[in-house]
């Protein structure tokens, strides 16, 4: 193939290339800019010269009055029913604000969160059984449903059959209760005290225990808390426990600092998070938690 032949069709491909590829950037026959799926940050000025400028313009949108309405009305069919009013807490803090203000208060000590951890709730009876043998009774009370468990302290094939035996009567009270565990998630999720599901956790318990021919011998009840470790500057070790109290008290905490007890350390986290939880506290949040409902009744 002559030469000035090969140049006519490298040029006719490459022309044509930047043809197809304005049509492209141009949205085919549209004159209208689609919106960019970026950010509203501008690299223009990084000093990178390979990066093109991001176009912001299309970056976020403000909503006509119609536009506002839709959205609003949208939003208003979702809800169902009657809704909870908003308020600030009734004694100065909440038990669920505890994960937002250790995020908030962790940073003002110079301290990084590591790990969290909810522990449920616990109910148990300490009973021996019909054979003489000693264990425990127990239930989780866990936000969405309740966990009951029997161990005894000497493990074996001959205790399997009791175990299981108390398990079933445990569940049957627990799951018959309507006002219970299973009438509704929402006292499961807003309360879990000890006046209020642990008594009744621990009459089931002992119901279960009597039903079943053996002896009650004591009973405990332990509130949900969250176990929360932090790490220091020098990588020295924080901790901070945050236990579920009646009202009006609410909540109690201890913290501890160091390796080797630092007081002043752990009384700095402790006053920080103290100082979060009482600013979380005076932001509106739903007085009541309910269930949500996802059909029209």
């Amino acid at each position: 193939m002559p030469q000035s032949t090969l140049q006519k069709l490298i040029l006719r491909s490459a022309a044509g290339g930047v043809v197809a590829s304005l049509a492209m950037a141009n949205g085919g026959c549209s004159s209208n800019r689609p919106p960019a799926a970026a950010s509203n940050q501008s690299f223009a000025a990084s000093g990178v010269t390979s990066a093109a400028g991001i176009d912001d313009r299309w970056a976020s949108v403000v909503l006509d009055d119609a536009q506002r309405t839709e959205v609003m009305d949208a939003l208003r069919g979702a809800v169902f029913g009657e809704t909870a009013p908003l308020c600030v807490a009734e004694f100065g803090v909440r038990f669920e604000d505890v994960p937002r203000a250790i995020m908030t208060a962790a940073p003002t000590v110079e301290m990084a969160l590591m790990k969290q951890t909810f522990i449920p709730a616990v109910a148990s009876v300490t009973f021996l059984d019909p054979g003489g043998q000693e264990a425990v009774a127990s239930i989780d009370l866990r936000r969405m449903t309740a966990l009951s468990k029997v161990e005894y302290l000497i493990p074996g094939d001959d205790v399997a059959e009791p175990a299981s035996r108390l398990l079933d009567s445990i569940n049957g009270l627990l799951w018959s209760n309507d006002t219970f565990f299973a009438g509704s998630t929402t006292h499961r999720r807003e309360s879990a005290r000890a006046e209020v599901e642990g008594v009744q956790a621990v009459r089931i318990l002992e119901a279960a225990v009597k039903k079943s021919g053996g002896t009650p011998l004591s009973s405990k009840f332990e509130p949900e808390k969250y176990q929360i470790e932090l790490m220091m500057l020098d990588d020295q070790p924080a901790r901070i426990e945050v236990r579920r109290e009646p009202d009006p008290k609410v909540l109690s905490w201890k913290a501890w600092a160091g390796t080797f007890p630092l007081p002043e350390k752990a009384s700095a986290l402790g006053t920080a998070f103290d100082e979060a939880l009482r600013a979380w506290g005076r932001t509106p949040l739903p007085a009541k938690v309910r269930d949500v409902s996802t059909d029209q009744e």
